[in-house]
């Protein structure tokens, strides 16, 4: 009997060594992620860790997303007011001609995460949005279009993303027409 409680308890033990090494193992991954998220980036205002800089950028979003919502009430405006002016059709001064472009901005970063919408109607008139993702900030330009050329210098990319709104203006047309 003294034998099997023995075998018994050193089971237990092997089962107790098992489960302390799974628990040190995990508080170890669990010490490198919490290292990780309390690196930070340099800005201005002195040192952020990642939860920070993530909360910042997310804040920044809804901020630009009110701004959007803002530009987007603006131009329903203004298009009511060119109709009514103009008498003409109700779709031809709709902003429906749209082109994205990826590009990565700065050497060193990945994936892609700068972008350049143009917004096209019919004539070509509309606005580029340029997305310019860094490692610490995000920053947003917007520049009007008139007839497929800029009111400011366009970027290359910006240039692309007008040049494949227009090509998409010009396909629809063709597939109109036919």
């Amino acid at each position: 009997m003294v034998t099997y409680v023995a075998v018994f308890a050193l089971l237990l033990a092997y089962v107790a060594l098992v489960a302390a090494y799974f628990a040190l193992r995990t508080l170890s991954k669990l010490r490198r992620a919490t290292r990780l998220l309390a690196q930070g980036t340099r800005s201005s205002g002195g040192r952020e860790s990642l939860i920070e800089a993530t909360t910042r950028h997310a804040e920044m979003t809804m901020s630009v997303a009110e701004g959007l919502e803002s530009l987007r009430g603006y131009v329903d405006e203004v298009r009511a007011e060119a109709l009514a002016a103009a008498g003409s059709d109700e779709h031809a001064g709709a902003l429906r001609h749209m082109a994205l472009v990826r590009y990565d901005a700065f050497p060193g970063m990945a994936g892609r995460m700068s972008f350049s919408l143009a917004v096209l109607d019919d004539r070509g008139t509309g606005v580029t949005l340029s997305a310019l993702a860094g490692l610490s900030d995000t920053r947003i330009y917007a520049k009007g279009v008139a007839g497929g050329v800029g009111e400011h210098e366009l970027t290359p990319e910006e240039r692309q993303a007008v040049a494949a709104a227009i090509g998409k203006r010009r396909t629809g047309l063709l597939r109109k027409s036919a």
